[in-house]
Parts: C-alpha cells; sequence; structure tokens
C-alpha cells in the first residue's frame, strides 16, 4: 500500500511536470526561495507605499501618530493602547494625548491627559539618508511644546519627541504615522 502510494505520488509530480513544460522543474529548495524573494518584494513595495502616505500626510498637515510604546525621562518605557495615545494634527490644531493608567480615570478621563493647541513654526526636511524631520511648535492653553517628529525611510513607523517649553520632562513616544481621516484614536476630555 505504501509503495503504490509513493509510486502514485512520483508519477502525479512527474505528470504536472511534463503538462506544464520544463520551466515547472523547480526544487523545493528553489521554489521557497523564490517565494521568500517575491515576499520581499512584496513587502518592500508595501512599506515604500506607507511611507509616502505618510510623508504626503505631514506635507498636508493632517496627520496621526498613533503611539504605542512611551519613553519616560530616565529610560522607563511603557507599551501603551494606541487607540489612546497620540499627536495629531488637522487644520493648524495640534492635540497631544497620553493616557497610561486604566485604574485612575485622570484628567482626561482616559488615565492620562489631552492638551489641545494651535500648531507654529512648522519645519520639513529629508537627511541624505531618507529619514525626514517634521518639527512645530504646540502652543495653547495647557500645553506650550516643541514637538519634533521622525520618519524613517522604511515605512510610516515615526518617533516624536517632545519638548516642555517650560520644564525638561521630555517625553518620547513611537507609533505608526497615518493620515488624518484614516485613524481611528479615541481622544478624551481636554484641559
Amino acid at each position: 500500500m505504501t509503495i503504490a502510494l509513493l509510486t502514485l505520488l512520483c508519477l502525479g509530480s512527474g505528470l504536472y511536470a511534463q503538462e506544464f513544460g520544463s520551466e515547472t522543474t523547480m526544487t523545493r529548495q528553489e521554489a521557497r526561495k523564490a517565494a521568500r524573494a517575491a515576499h520581499k518584494k512584496a513587502m518592500a513595495a508595501e512599506q515604500q507605499l506607507m511611507f509616502q502616505e505618510a510623508v504626503q500626510a505631514l506635507k498636508d498637515g493632517s496627520f496621526v501618530i498613533e503611539a504605542d510604546q512611551l519613553l519616560f525621562p530616565g529610560g522607563n518605557t511603557k507599551f501603551v493602547s494606541s487607540l489612546t495615545n497620540f499627536v495629531s494634527m488637522n487644520e493648524g490644531k495640534a492635540v497631544i494625548q497620553i493616557a497610561t493608567s486604566f485604574y485612575a480615570p485622570g484628567p482626561n478621563g482616559l488615565g492620562g491627559i489631552t492638551v489641545n493647541g494651535n500648531a507654529s513654526n512648522i519645519t520639513m526636511s529629508t537627511s541624505k539618508k531618507g529619514i525626514v524631520y517634521y518639527n512645530f511648535m504646540d502652543q495653547g492653553v495647557a500645553v506650550s511644546a516643541t514637538v519634533n517628529i521622525q520618519l524613517s525611510g522604511d515605512g510610516n513607523r515615526a518617533t516624536v519627541t517632545i519638548y516642555p517649553n517650560f520644564n525638561s520632562n521630555n517625553l518620547t513616544m513611537t507609533g505608526r504615522l497615518v493620515p488624518y481621516e484614516q485613524s481611528d484614536v479615541f481622544q478624551g476630555q481636554s484641559i
């Protein structure tokens, strides 16, 4: 029974190769290698498309950085929900929201703080290595900070560093940068 099954499998693969010509004489290793190369090429194309979309969102001044990681002064890191931790800009208005505690409501009702302000002094540049730098001032009733964004050339992952103008409690956030209309963040109560 086993020999009959093996014979059938060998004949079937031989017939398949004959039916589709000599182009299918690829070994399994070669087929896997080709599949990996095709996957890698498709991923690179997708990363480039996401990068171009993120750069256009920065140029339009209409974007959201959905942060999934916060880095506090002193090196403490916390993984957070990208739905409630973000930096956004749309129509000249900037919002910074941090929600790190699910147990205490905080001023925004989400366990953190939400501040609104007006964006000014916006600058954008690109390094020789393809890193996009986007900087602006965010000034409002409860916020006065410089916001620096770095977008690397391999997708839509961005790093945002917020420098408050009146203290040295810098905060760094990392997450994906998407156009404003594609974001699904949840904004809490602003101060």
